[in-house]
Formats: C-alpha cells, structure tokens, sequence
C-alpha cells in the first residue's frame, strides 16, 4: 500500500529543508576526494545527519520542549542557549548569503540571454534588488513552515533538473567517446580537508528538524524514524548523482559552482531562479525565530518558547526585511558560494549539525535513562534472573553511547580544519570581487586570471572583449591600500 500523501509532504519537505544551494559544489568535491571517497563520505554524512536529527526530537519528546533554544536552556542554561541562538543566526545568515551569490550570477545570465546585451556593474544590482523586493521578500514573510508546503516540489525541482542536465551531459560525452575515464580519480586523501567543512553544510537540514515536526507531525518516533530515512535516501541518490555526472563532464576543469559551467538556457536557468527563490521562507523562519528568542521572547511558564516563532507584526516585518536586505548585500560582495560554505562548515553548521544535538542528547537523555534504570530496577525485583534483558539494556546503553560520542566527535574535528579554500581568500581576492562580477558574464568562462607575488602587490585580469580587444584589469594594491584601478588596452 502506498504511502499518505501527508507522510509524502512531510518526507519531501525534511528533503527540501536539507538540499540546498550547496549541491553545486558536489563536482568539484568529488575532483579533489574521488568518486569512491566522495561517494563514502556522503553516506557517512548522511548516517550523521539522521543520527542527530532523531536526537533532537527525541530529546524534544522527551522533555516537552519544541525548539533547539529551549533544548539548549534546559540541558545547559542561559550559556548553551546563547551558543546555539548565535550559531543559528549565524547559520542562516550565511546560508542566505549563498543562496543570493549563487541568485545573482542567474540573474546575470538571464539578463544576458534576454536582451542579448552585455551588462555593467550597475545591471545586476539593479535587477537583484527588484526580484527581491517583489518575490523573495513576500515569500519570505510567511510565518509558518506548512505556509511554504507546496513550495517543497518546486525547490526539489531544482536538484532533479541538475541531475537531468548534468547526466544528459554525460551521457553525451560517453556516446561521442569523450568521456576521459583514464582521468578520473577513485581515492584522493589530499582534499578530504577541503571537502569536509562543504559537505557539512550539504546536509545542514537541522534548524528546521523541530519546526517541520511540531508543524507536520504529532507521531511516535518510529514513524518519524522511516521519514527520516527515506529523505536521508533521497537526498544521497540526488547528491551522487549530480556529483558524479557532474564530476566526469568536466573532468579537466571542474568549477567550484557547476552551475557557471553549464550551457545558458532560458528554460534551465529560469527553473533555477524560481527554486532558489521559493526556498527562501524554510531559511528565513528559523532566522527569524533565533533572532527573536535571542533579543526579545521570553521563556514561557512551561518552560518552552514558541514554534512557530510568534511575534508582533510590526517586528516581525521588520525582522524580515533586515535579514533579506542585508543577505542580499552580503550576497553580492561574497567571492563565491564554495569560500563562504567552506566558513560555515567549520565554524556554525558544526555546532548546530553535530555538536549541539549530540551534546544535548548527552546531557538530556542521560536523566531520562537514568529514570528509566530506577524503574526497571524496581521491575527487575520480581524477575531476579532475567539476565538477558539486562544485557539487551547495556548493549542498547552502549550503542546510543557510541553513536552520540561519534557525532560529537565529528563536530569537534570540523572545528579544528582550516579549508583550504579559507586560507587561500587573500585581501587583494576580496577587493577584486567587484571587478570580476563587473566583467560581464560572457567573459567569464575566458577569464585568465594571473597573481603576481605580495612583494609586487599587482593582480591581473585578461580577457577578450566583445570587439575582439585584449582588456587588462589591474589591482594595484599601494600602502594606502586603494582601490583596484581599471587600465584597458587595444
């Protein structure tokens, strides 16, 4: 018997909340880790996030509390709360921040595309901020998760659309015999360092775990048990895909973004648009929430703070507006998706993905079973040889031990790496931000970029021009550190 279209809606709605603008990067991944490590870690990946989202709503069950900051008060007072709350807005801040970047390179390409011109500096700001004003923003001002149900398909829509263009792409090279295969990589050690803080953020679904709960579902855990795992499926068999298939495309350059990489099309790209704006309101509400808690809400007598993160109207516009207006600028001054994802997974998205829940989980499920051994001692009583119940309840014991200790650990190991990525985003890469998003998207994929030493402090540009001139932009990076200059040449 097939499954109820409500268990179809929750489970396509955890699978949206955990997809995101971070599949792009899944090709370049699987270059610098193979495709047998990279396809190794995403399971392993996806086993932590199942792991640790089950432990928040349990834990959540369990002590009558339905967000992650009232989770984090109880288990660890005003200190774990505030952690959390900061992680959290510092989460979906930057996770806003890529969607934009990853927003206004589509809508460079469909400017592009539509009026055959090419565009200044000023075109894509300009037209960012309309389709923010009149999409983003009221989508965004939704107050509840089940408002944005339907919103679920388009954004998936999103991910299914790159597996189909990227397959079609490999499939076309394997039938016209391009398919370099003697080139691709099976195992590479050497850029696990750089993947793992991306990887974090692919399965970041967790600010949403207790909203989409307390919103969709009122059942057991076991039945919030297959949900998860049927997501957790989904989510895997799209990611491989389009990292593999994306992988072997462009086996001897694959882009941190795959999404520049591919072919301009109006259809495609306008897809693409649509779905990375109607995912806004799932990033948005958990922002929102955090923000709210964390400067005005008070804890209710209950000892809960609101789901759905209630506040007054005038608040909560004002709330939104901050944090879409101000996304939206960090968006445009962000180099790219890949630097911004890799300074998210090692910092917030490994606190509030891996640390955060397991050590709650520890700290909140420990007095639970503790209640529980005192219970079952007083059972135990009138069946003093039961030895093997005993033992299922030290090996079950054991083995929540483990699987908590291994989140946590990954958690604290995600702390401790320096992307590479991170390291390499030098101040002279940042100033040049501008020039390269001012350069017009048909020079882009010629782009040849040359970086002479700090002693010189001089960075070039060259690229072909429309008319067939050699354009050359300098950064000049002086004592007084100005601003990079433009020089043209015929």
């Amino acid at each position: 018997m097939g499954m109820p279209l409500k268990e179809w809606s929750s489970t396509l709605t955890v699978v949206d909340s955990i997809i995101g603008v971070s599949v792009l990067t899944l090709p370049s991944c699987y270059q610098q880790c193979g495709v047998i490590l990279g396809s190794s870690l995403l399971i392993c990946y996806s086993w932590l996030t199942y792991s640790s989202s089950l432990m928040l709503i349990k834990v959540a069950i369990l002590s009558n509390r339905k967000t992650y900051f009232g989770l984090a008060q109880v288990s660890y007072g005003i200190p774990g709360k505030l952690i959390v709350e900061i992680s959290m807005i510092g989460l979906l801040l930057g996770t806003c921040t890529v969607f934009f970047t990853a927003l206004e390179g589509l809508v460079a390409r469909l400017f592009m595309m539509l009026t055959g011109s090419s565009i200044t500096k000023w075109h894509p700001v300009l037209l960012f901020s309309i389709i923010t004003a009149v999409s983003v923003l009221p989508l965004s001002l939704q107050k509840k998760v089940s408002n944005s149900a339907w919103q679920s398909l388009s954004s998936i829509a999103f991910c299914i659309l790159l597996m189909s263009v990227l397959m079609m792409n490999c499939l076309t090279l394997a039938l016209s015999g391009g398919l370099e295969l003697e080139k691709v990589h099976l195992w590479h050690w050497s850029g696990i360092t750089t993947c793992l803080p991306i990887l974090t953020t692919t399965f970041c679904g967790h600010p949403l775990v207790l909203p989409i709960y307390f919103n969709f579902w009122a059942q057991p855990v076991s039945q919030i048990n297959v949900a998860y795992k049927q997501a957790n499926i989904i989510v895997v068999t799209c990611y491989t895909v389009v990292g593999l298939s994306g992988y072997l495309s462009y086996i001897k350059s694959v882009p941190r973004d795959i999404l520049a990489a591919l072919p301009p099309s109006l259809v495609t790209d306008g897809i693409f648009l649509i779905s990375l704006i109607s995912s806004f309101p799932l990033i948005i509400l958990p922002c929102r929430q955090a923000i709210n808690t964390l400067l005005f809400e008070q804890q209710k007598e209950d000892g809960t703070f609101s789901v759905s993160g209630d506040m007054p109207f005038h608040r909560h516009v004002t709330c939104t507006v901050l944090i879409v207006y101000c996304t939206m600028v960090m968006g445009v001054l962000a180099p790219n998706v890949h630097s911004t994802l890799a300074v998210m997974g090692t910092t917030t998205a490994s606190v509030i993905c891996f640390i955060s829940p397991s050590a709650i989980y520890a700290k909140l499920h420990k007095d639970t079973l503790r209640g529980r051994h005192n219970n079952a001692t007083v059972l135990s009583r009138s069946r003093p040889t039961d030895s093997r119940w005993k033992s299922q309840q030290g090996k079950h014991k054991a083995l929540l031990y483990c699987k908590t200790m291994i989140v946590l650990g990954v958690g604290i190991l995600l702390l401790f790496i320096r992307a590479s990525s991170i390291s390499e985003l030098t101040e002279v890469e940042f100033l040049q931000q501008p020039i390269r998003k001012s350069l017009g998207a048909e020079g882009i994929g010629n782009a040849n970029l040359t970086n002479r030493t700090k002693d010189e402090g001089v960075v070039e540009h060259h690229r072909p021009t429309a008319g067939g001139n050699l354009c050359t932009c300098k950064s000049v990076r002086g004592q007084d550190n100005t601003w990079p200059t433009f020089n043209q040449s015929a």
